[in-house]
């Protein structure tokens, strides 16, 4: 089946470039379309003037965002993807093509490397079992002992290198003796071959910057690389690529919209991507048509846009006429507010619909969701938190992901203390068809989650004796107190309860989501639930700016990616504490529709 696509100059003009290349596209400009409507003319250009075993890479940041890439494809050109060419996630390029095959290369490198993100598995490398007295203790491994105190502050798993500089939680360190920990960490990290995505990338850049025979090959083999959701590259990425360029790169992608760049937490770097833009080599264009969004909307959130953004324009999209409103909102009149939106858009015909939040803890507050601070087994017994994770993403087809965490239970179980033996452990299984074959079968042989606490650990562990053929039985150790809670009462809790995502708690719970999660996604409506002000996580109507914007803050894109997911429906939340005025200030030149629904008075979320 082949799509539809309507050829305007803009898209045109992206189709018709080489070279290097800087797509701006804003929300709902069709650009994973275009994208994919220029990959097959672009594989022809490789075969034609570099060969025909070289093609293309499309790289982007997630599995999700790699799958709906190929998807388009096949419906778009009624055809498969197919080699030389490849779209893969950024991490899963760098392992495959650099990491992987020439890991030796790097200097610390001591082991062919596995990614374990993990952080209490991590953790765990930095540790040596030593008995005291007959009991044992753990103790930092023999490079990190004098930074003992230090790894109680910072954990060794959350360091990371960026070009220049170390990092702890992606926060640059400073301080000498952090910096000297953290390059002690790092070191015993690489030379273990226990590593982070972060570290991988690291590893990839070193291998490119002192050998650049490696980076002329990978050239050769992918002379036109693509990189969508260009404006979430961090530093180190951006590195990656300048390598490929010096080796000779004559055609590089960056593909995206600075004013979504909400990964911050990640490294994420936008602004030097907009630096790029400004350079003479590259060849700037946008996409500014909005095939989602009627212009009042696109006027709502262009408030929050930089200043050398293009201007948005709908085009060719139906307006149904649903005013943009804003409710004010209070600790009783959650549930009203919800039930209005939900109203208009059944009088409006529209089905699909999200309400948003800055984080999850605001989520499940709208949610009715009660938040529980408790893990009924000890933080050092991960076992039974792999083997639930495992399950989860069974359940939900993630076989990958599945049977890594399986692996990493199995190397513990049958592999012993020393990591080097686990790691060489992980590797041997790793592709092995038989052993494959009998983690599926014990996926499905997991105890359910309906069970409660204590009995799915006994039968959890029974499990694991009697499949993997155990000479003695695994003891998963529950905690002897937690605050707030009496542990004999929580041993008859089923499992699911603090380990799913408590859907049953509130009629609601599959209409909220954070802002993270809808990213991408095109809805008719969206409700934004606003705080009263902009500290810690939250946004607010405080984040719309008095005047032109020049830099985008964080908090700003996080409201412009909500507002530009809806089609026909847009509604923000304020809080009561806010004045009508004060919200016609914020939102000027906007056509809003203030609605106080039940204030003042207290409402439960049960019925």
């Amino acid at each position: 089946m082949n799509m539809d696509y309507d050829i305007t100059l803009q898209r045109q003009a992206y189709l018709d470039a080489r070279g290097y290349t800087i797509l701006t596209a804003c929300p709902g400009s069709g650009k994973t379309t275009s994208v994919v409507k220029k990959l097959l003319t672009v594989s022809r250009y490789c075969a034609e003037h570099y060969g025909k075993h070289t093609g293309f890479a499309c790289l982007s940041f997630t599995n999700k965002a790699c799958a709906e890439l190929k998807q388009k494809y096949r419906e778009m050109h009624d055809e498969r993807l197919t080699f030389p060419n490849e779209v893969l996630t950024i991490d899963s390029f760098i392992m495959q093509y650099v990491v992987l095959p020439f890991w030796y290369l790097c200097d610390g490198c001591r082991q062919r490397p596995i990614v374990v993100n993990e952080a209490e598995i991590l953790d765990r490398i930095y540790y040596n079992n030593i008995k005291i007295n007959g009991k044992w203790q753990q103790y930092p491994v023999m490079a990190l002992r004098s930074y003992t105190s230090l790894m109680y502050r910072k954990n060794p798993s959350l360091v990371s290198r960026d070009k220049t500089v170390f990092k702890w939680n992606h926060k640059t360190i400073t301080n000498a003796n952090e910096i000297a920990y953290c390059n002690a960490a790092f070191t015993y990290r690489l030379e273990k071959g226990f590593i982070t995505s972060s570290d991988a990338l690291w590893i990839a850049c070193d291998i490119l910057e002192r050998h650049q025979g490696v980076a002329k090959a990978l050239v050769m083999r992918f002379p036109y690389i693509i990189v969508d959701e260009a404006q979430d590259n961090s530093e180190l990425h951006f590195e990656f690529f300048k390598l490929l360029k010096r080796a000779g790169l004559q055609n590089l992608e960056f593909v995206g919209d600075i004013c979504q760049s909400i990964y911050g937490f990640n490294n994420a770097r936008p602004e030097l991507l907009q630096s790029m833009m400004i350079e003479d080599e590259w060849n700037v264009l946008p996409l500014s048509e909005c095939r989602r969004s009627n212009q009042r909307i696109i006027n709502l959130y262009s408030k929050l846009k930089s200043s050398d953004v293009p201007t948005i324009t709908s085009h060719d999209v139906e307006d149904k006429g649903v005013p943009i409103i804003v409710y004010k909102y209070d600790d009783g009149n959650v549930r009203d507010i919800i039930r209005d939106f939900n109203q208009v858009c059944e009088d409006n015909d529209l089905s699909s619909r999200i309400i948003l939040a800055r984080g999850v803890d605001k989520c499940k507050e709208l949610a009715g969701i009660k938040d529980v601070d408790f893990k009924y087994w000890k933080t050092e017994q991960h076992l039974p938190y792999l083997i639930i994770d495992a399950t989860f993403a069974f359940d939900l087809g993630d076989m990958d992901y599945a049977f890594r965490k399986v692996r990493l239970v199995l190397a513990e179980l049958l592999a012993g203390n020393n990591f080097e033996a686990r790691r060489e452990f992980i590797h041997e299984i790793e592709h092995n068809v038989d052993w494959n074959a009998r983690i599926f079968g014990f996926l499905k042989q997991v105890p359910a989650f309906s069970l409660s606490f204590k009995e799915w650990s006994e039968q959890t562990c029974i499990l694991l004796k009697d499949y993997w053929e155990l000479e003695e039985m695994p003891i998963f150790v529950p905690y002897q107190k937690q605050k707030g809670y009496k542990m004999k009462e929580m041993a008859d809790v089923p499992v699911e309860q603090y380990h799913q995502s408590n859907d049953k708690e509130s009629e609601y719970h599959r209409s909220i989501d954070t802002i993270h999660a809808v990213k991408g996604a095109t809805l008719d409506a969206v409700l934004l639930f606003l705080s009263s002000d902009s500290r810690g996580q939250s946004v607010s109507l405080k984040d719309f700016p008095s005047s032109t914007v020049r830099v985008m803050t964080e908090r700003q894109r996080m409201i412009y990616v909500a507002c530009s997911r809806a089609r026909q429906f847009l509604a923000l939340a304020a809080p009561k504490s806010i004045a009508d005025e004060e919200i016609r200030r914020a939102l000027v030149g906007v056509d809003i529709d203030i609605r106080s629904i039940n204030l003042q008075r207290e409402l439960a979320f049960d019925d």
